[in-house]
């Protein structure tokens, strides 16, 4: 501790002294001594709580103090406006005494306030990848003045970023800003869950990989409290609000959340509106306040903003919510963590789990609520109880170490052509070869090839994106200008159009605008009931009162989220094992028990191809991606009826020797990914991905969502009995 303070200056002991700090944590001591050994890239990983923040900022502060630079002194990026107001409040404090200004800059900042920063900018700036773009986009002039000595960037919850569109927008940006700068700056990333260090070496500096450091804090393990709760729902028949199921989880909610400060997430926001509902019915049915609240992106900032205070308040205050509470907003000292369904990755178990025992002392507590389904026998997979069983790999996997390696690597494509768009706005009209320059040559997006590049120019132009004017020079065409002038295109991924869903003069939150909309009579939304008073298309709208009747909306999105091959392995390896976990409760244990009991009677303990009346199923575990590879090839190369039940295929009306010859014959001379693609109906995943050539479009589909590693020989053994 006292080794780790004389590296700091000494205003910022000074502040740290009057702030009764009498230790530093140990995460912080080894960041203070890594940040003065060298000057390479960091990555600070530890728990949830342990004090990331602080161990970025006490030496970026002590370096910022000493220096004086003008312009801004460090970059703070965060995934969430939320989190940036937490983080400023946090950093206010810290900079107080050191006459360090602290400015946060995202959409919810009046502009008065914005143009007295950008007078004199200094200090600290905390922003969102998607108002860093809106200043190339509306203040390129002030650029060099806010970026001309810019030391240092700190990315929060970085893991939030690694592999997604959003993450390859900021890395172009921050690209951007570097060659602003005088100097080159130094990047720190934060996260809690990383399942692979290398992988994010190599997503942070593809260049130097290796000229990153890592400073972790594996520290002794948090006590966890888990358990498993399992319910039983009858689907055969109409009305599943009576399922004595679904009444039973709803009273167990009540009676492990009711009275306390609790975060329990739903995996989809249509069914996070169905059980808050379902919860407020029985609670009213038992004559009992509801204490209960929600929060999931289609809320409103208002309403979302009254959760998290009321989440903070002396009032406890359960919520049900989406995983717009899975980063790191503070949100007071939540006791517990719920979850609805198993969450779809180990990272996100991880994710969830650390938001609760934030107390040093305290343990993290989760109670994990499975419905699972049976309409008469059902067919096998719904047998085997795959919520259950996915549910207790996850954990199995956390408590061996284990996490979902960053996926790094992908193109991107779609964000390069957003951030052309960008350059070309930003300068009001550039050359090709300046814009590969930024771009690429100088910038994130280094493996694209001139020739990939030129290709997407001219696709993009073909679209009316941009045009040529003379001596070469790239304006916007007047597509282009359309999409740079709307809101959204500051968000590189795809954002849904809404209708807003208001109560008087005050937005409760947005639904999609689905077919029919119009006639729609009743409404469930922020955990409450209803009456629809009007519907108005042009101006996308639609008032409200309450009512007693409701239906839950649509709400868009991607659905679920591919799982990972080390999962579905793991769900196989709970099927073999005999032991019975002791997290899980009476019905869990006799569920997984049952399950057991049907994969051994059907075959599916030794054999991969399980023959029925009606078709044969294929489990090779193997992860979702592999799972479409093999479906394409099926459905296309052999013209079966292949259905995809996310752990298994279904080959309807094929007999297992059928089944066999064909994977067997086409698994060994494998087609390419791009012609397996090429299949596919729709390749779009990304924003901008319909303005690529189809090649690109193909390449960038198969990066993420193909595996054809199952194709190598030597993995055709599935298809012959288990050892």
């Amino acid at each position: 501790m006292a080794g780790a303070f004389s590296l700091l200056h000494p205003l910022v002991q000074k502040e740290l002294y009057n702030m009764h700090w009498t230790e530093l944590r140990s995460i912080q001591v080894n960041t203070i001594a890594a940040f003065n050994e060298g000057p390479e890239d960091l990555i600070i990983s530890a728990a949830t709580a342990a004090g990331k923040t602080e161990a970025a900022f006490l030496p970026i502060l002590s370096d910022v103090v000493q220096k004086r630079s003008n312009g801004v002194s460090a970059l703070y990026v965060g995934p969430l406006k939320a989190l940036i107001n937490d983080q400023f409040r946090r950093l206010e404090i810290l900079c107080k005494a050191m006459d360090t200004p602290v400015f946060k800059w995202h959409g919810d900042v009046g502009s008065a306030r914005k143009k007295r920063f950008l007078s004199r900018p200094s200090g600290v700036l905390l922003i969102t990848p998607e108002s860093i773009e809106s200043l190339f986009i509306n203040r390129s002039s002030w650029l060099p003045s806010l970026f001309q000595s810019l030391p240092y960037v700190v990315i929060d919850e970085i893991h939030a970023f690694i592999g997604t569109e959003r993450g390859m927008h900021l890395k172009s940006l921050l690209s951007r800003i570097a060659q602003i700068s005088a100097v080159q700056p130094r990047v720190i990333g934060l996260s809690a869950t990383l399942g692979d260090y290398s992988a994010t070496q190599r997503w942070l500096s593809p260049r130097e990989p290796e000229g990153v450091r890592i400073v972790s804090d594996e520290g002794g393990g948090q006590d966890i409290s888990f358990l498993i709760k399992g319910y039983l729902f009858d689907t055969s028949g109409d009305d599943e609000n009576e399922d004595p199921a679904l009444i039973k989880l709803s009273e167990d909610i009540i009676n492990h959340f009711y009275g306390k400060n609790s975060l329990i997430y739903i995996n989809s926001r249509s069914n996070l509106e169905l059980y808050t509902d379902q919860v407020n019915r029985s609670l009213t049915g038992a004559g009992l306040l509801n204490p209960f609240r929600v929060h999931h992106g289609s809320l409103s900032r208002v309403e979302r903003e009254e959760t998290e205070m009321a989440l903070k308040s002396s009032h406890p205050t359960a919520t049900f919510c989406s995983s717009t509470l899975e980063l790191g907003i503070d949100v007071g000292d939540v006791s517990r963590v719920g979850q609805i369904g198993a969450p779809w990755s180990v990272h996100s178990l991880r994710q969830r789990l650390g938001r609760s025992g934030r107390r040093e002392g305290n343990p993290s507590v989760m109670i994990m609520f499975i419905p699972e389904s049976h309409g008469g026998e059902g067919d096998l997979v719904d047998q085997l109880y795959p919520s259950l069983l996915r549910a207790t790999s996850l954990f199995e996997l956390m408590l061996e170490g284990w996490c979902e390696p960053p996926r790094v690597g992908l193109p991107h494509y779609s964000t390069l052509v957003q951030q052309v768009l960008s350059v070309i706005t930003e300068r009001g009209g550039a050359h090709a070869a300046t814009i590969y320059d930024v771009l690429v040559g100088q910038g994130a997006f280094a493996w694209v090839t001139p020739s990939a590049f030129t290709r997407i120019l001219r696709s993009i132009a073909k679209a009316d994106l941009i045009e040529q004017a003379s001596e070469g020079l790239l304006i916007l065409g007047l597509q282009g200008e359309r999409i740079v002038r709307r809101l959204d295109f500051y968000a590189c991924f795809p954002t849904e159009q809404e209708i807003k869903v208001k109560w008087k003069s005050k937005q409760i939150g947005s639904i999609a605008p689905t077919f029919g909309i119009e006639n729609q009579e009743y409404l469930i939304l922020a955990g409450r009931r209803w009456e629809v008073l009007m519907v108005d298309l042009d101006r996308k709208e639609m008032s409200v009162q309450p009512s007693k009747g409701g239906k839950v909306p649509y709400f868009p999105g991607k659905g679920a989220t591919d799982i990972h091959p080390m999962v579905h392995q793991k769900m196989h390896a709970m099927l073999l094992s005999n032991r019975v976990p002791t997290y899980l409760d009476t019905v869990g244990k006799s569920l997984l028990t049952s399950a057991r009991s049907v994969a051994r009677s059907t075959g599916v303990l030794e054999f991969d191809l399980i023959p029925l009346s009606d078709g044969t199923f294929w489990f090779p575990w193997a992860g979702s991606a592999a799972l479409r590879t093999l479906t394409i090839l099926g459905s296309c190369w052999g013209d079966f009826d292949v259905r995809d039940r996310d752990i298994a295929l279904f080959f309807h009306g094929a007999t297992a020797d059928e089944v066999m010859d064909f994977y067997t014959d086409i698994l060994t001379h494998c087609p390419s990914k791009t012609d397996i693609v090429q299949q596919y109906p729709d390749l779009v995943q990304e924003k901008y991905d319909r303005y690529l050539p189809e090649d690109l479009l193909a390449e960038g589909f198969a990066a993420g969502y193909i595996n054809t590693d199952i194709v190598a020989p030597e993995n055709v053994a599935p298809f012959r009995p288990r050892d």
